[in-house]
């Protein structure tokens, strides 16, 4: 389920992109948090089962160094089949571009409330004549995705073409009643859903999941003019009960895991089986 805006509508060009392999996947992505300024951790990410991970600058000190270097980390343990996307900051056209030019399959932009604001970030994103993005992706070409072509000048039709994911946070109330308007603009590839940021906004619990029916309707809602515009959504979706929960309102990617809880997690894991072996250990002294 891709864009059908002028830049998106090729679907040779967008088998090796992350809104193209969601089409060709049929299924929702699953994807992990980086939030930790590490390229090991960005390579372990690559070996994993993920289909993406989302490099998140917004809630983590992350600087653009590390984080280029964690794009091309990761596509290199991967081989290439797997998507790199940062969630920058704010709107700024330092961090758009900076973003970009790593070679990232996409980038996911916080807090977007009209389309005014998406309007200015598309110019800031695109090549022109479609936006007045400078030109200058030296590094990018580090990040080539399985089968796409070679050097910068590769990835310039890459992103001349849409192959390269702008994706919107819609997470707030104003985000949600303006949502139609900002998924119907040529250049946008679809949304991904703050909930926890919506649910405040909402009047609501903080938390990333909930069954209070503005919540749930504000979720169908922004599937269904996805669905409308040929748009991917994607959204948090923690655990089985909530990846399960997403799928079946029809996100097309999701966020499952991060990696600080994960090693957390693995560590408490390990470490309360060897102490369940010593304590059976012990019964037969």
């Amino acid at each position: 389920m891709y864009p059908t805006s002028t830049i998106t509508s090729n679907n040779e060009a967008q088998s090796q992109s992350f809104v193209g392999k969601i089409t060709s996947q049929k299924r929702p992505l699953i994807g992990s948090g980086l939030t930790l300024p590490s390229t090991a951790i960005a390579q372990l990410a690559g070996q994993s089962d993920c289909d993406f991970v989302m490099i998140d600058m917004e809630h983590s000190p992350l600087t653009i160094d590390i984080v280029m270097q964690m794009v091309h980390a990761f596509v290199a343990s991967s081989n290439g089949t797997k998507f790199p996307l940062i969630r920058v900051p704010s709107h700024g056209v330092e961090w758009i571009k900076w973003a970009l030019d790593s070679g990232a399959a996409g980038i996911i932009i916080p807090m977007v409330n009209n389309v005014d604001e998406m309007k200015a970030l598309l110019d800031r994103a695109l090549y022109p004549p479609l936006g007045r993005r400078s030109f200058g992706p030296s590094n990018a070409p580090f990040a080539r995705l399985q089968g796409a072509e070679n050097g910068v000048g590769g990835y310039f039709q890459r992103a001349r073409r849409g192959e390269i994911a702008i994706l919107p946070m819609i997470e707030s109330k104003e985000g949600l009643e303006n949502v139609e308007a900002i998924l119907s603009l040529d250049g946008v590839s679809g949304t991904f859903i703050g909930p926890a940021d919506l649910r405040l906004s909402l009047g609501l619990t903080v938390g990333v999941d909930g069954s209070e029916p503005a919540f749930l309707q504000a979720l169908k809602d922004i599937c269904a003019i996805g669905k409308k515009f040929h748009k991917v959504v994607g959204c948090m979706g923690m655990g089985e009960t909530g990846a399960g929960s997403r799928a079946a309102e029809g996100m097309d990617f999701l966020i499952a895991t991060a990696d600080s809880s994960a090693l957390v997690a693995g560590l408490a894991a390990d470490i309360g089986l060897a102490r369940n072996g010593i304590s059976k250990a012990r019964a037969y002294l």
